[in-house]
């Protein structure tokens, strides 16, 4: 199969688009002069912040299933496993983005760190009990990864005083960023594991989240909602409620994001077997995943290039990149429904994974503009509860699955 060449293609793709949008560059510049000096090192210091704990994230990521099954766990039990972590997330996700509010989104962030260094450590632990544990807080964890530091970031961002257009251009940095990181981390896992063990990726995880927990210490201030520490926890709650029902615009927001990263988090799940299903069986080599996945985020790298393209030079309007990008990620799940080729399956794969690098910066963009300071990290927390039902209920069906109705599902997603 093609997959070595597709993989350099992509790259040169890359490559080009970095090129051939040099002049996005200007737009940088215009940036730096509008929102004064202080606005790079802004961006370095979060986005600094921001790749050690997502490689600390990505290590791991390859390595969770393989370490479950060499405990010697039936598919059920790893499924389990797997869906406590999303209830966990779905569950206490709503708590925790309401607390961070009140209490402080500096703090939560420290709390991140904590909290996944103590599910690594934990998930070296063969009873499954004690790694039911490390799955509750590896949930937790998520939930924060994924709200409380971008809540911390916008709220400093307009403290500081700096534009609202260079807000698209730290969310697609962030992505094209994110997309190198899962690389490098992807091989950095791979060669710890060759020498060190199965466990080593999950105790290097544990190194990177200490790190950025002493860069937040020494270089972020606290930040909270505005109103955040007058009220407790549950009227924060109601009141990002009320707003989610009263505000259509948050209330799209939340579908959006709540559908599309439900079809993302099944794609990770059934990527893999889709593509082994279909895999000549006479063919003696074994599908080379590492090198699949180092194409789907080098795609991701262009989705997010396109994407500051499109909202910067281009000034093309938000809600018409959402139209683009979802279009785009149905017609690429529809499409493997009447497929049974298996490299035009990772094409199709390739371009959702596009559609993704669109997705992040539009996505986080749109929560900045749209959600007030003071509830910021509960609504996010909040849209992430459908989301993680719907992936659990997935999940538990997983070991009766059939291909084409979870694409019939993530096409309509």
């Amino acid at each position: 199969m093609l997959y070595k060449e597709t993989f350099i293609l992509l790259i040169v793709l890359c490559a080009i688009l970095i090129f051939w949008l040099r002049d996005a560059k200007k737009v940088s510049i215009n940036l730096q002069t509008d929102n004064g000096k202080g606005y790079n090192y802004f961006r370095f210091n979060y986005l600094i912040i921001y790749f050690l704990v997502m490689a600390g994230d990505w290590l791991q990521g390859p390595y969770i299933y393989a370490i479950y099954k060499s405990y010697g766990f039936e598919l059920s039990e790893i499924a389990i496993l797997f869906v406590t972590g999303f209830l966990s997330s779905g569950i206490f996700g709503t708590i925790i983005g309401s607390a961070a509010d009140k209490f402080g989104r500096k703090k939560f962030c420290l709390l991140f760190t904590l909290l996944y260094s103590s599910a690594c450590f934990i998930i070296l632990s063969s009873n499954f009990y004690i790694l039911l544990i490390g799955r509750i807080l590896g949930g937790i964890s998520t939930s924060l990864l994924f709200s409380v530091f971008e809540a911390w970031m916008v709220s400093e961002h307009f403290s500081r005083g700096f534009s609202s257009s260079s807000l698209s251009n730290t969310f697609s940095k962030a992505t094209f960023g994110n997309g190198l990181v899962a690389i490098f981390s992807g091989l950095f896992a791979n060669w710890l594991v060759e020498r060190h063990g199965i466990s080593s990726p999950f105790l290097a995880a544990i190194g990177f989240f200490i790190m950025a927990a002493m860069v937040i210490i020494l270089t972020w201030k606290e930040n909270y909602g505005s109103d955040s520490k007058n009220t407790n926890t549950f009227q924060n709650l109601l009141q990002a409620l009320n707003v989610i029902k009263n505000d259509s615009r948050v209330l799209a927001i939340g579908a959006v994001q709540s559908l599309y990263e439900a079809s993302m988090y099944i794609f990770v799940f059934l990527w893999a077997p889709l593509l082994e299903s279909q895999h000549d069986v006479s063919n003696e080599s074994n599908l080379p995943f590492g090198m699949i996945f180092a194409s789907f985020m080098v795609a991701i790298m262009i989705g997010s290039l396109l994407y500051g393209h499109l909202s910067g030079p281009m000034n093309i309007s938000l809600p018409d990149i959402a139209n683009g990008t979802f279009f785009i990620a149905s017609i690429s799940l529809i499409l493997p429904l009447f497929i049974e080729n298996e490299f035009s399956l990772f094409i199709f794969f390739t371009i959702f994974e596009v559609t993704c690098g669109l997705y992040f910066p539009l996505i986080g963009t749109l929560r900045a503009k749209a959600i007030s300071e003071d509830i910021r990290a509960t609504v996010g927390n909040l849209f992430r509860v459908p989301l993680n039902l719907i992936v659990a209920f997935i999940l538990v069906h997983y070991i009766y699955n059939f291909r084409y109705s979870y694409f019939r599902t993530m096409s309509f997603m």
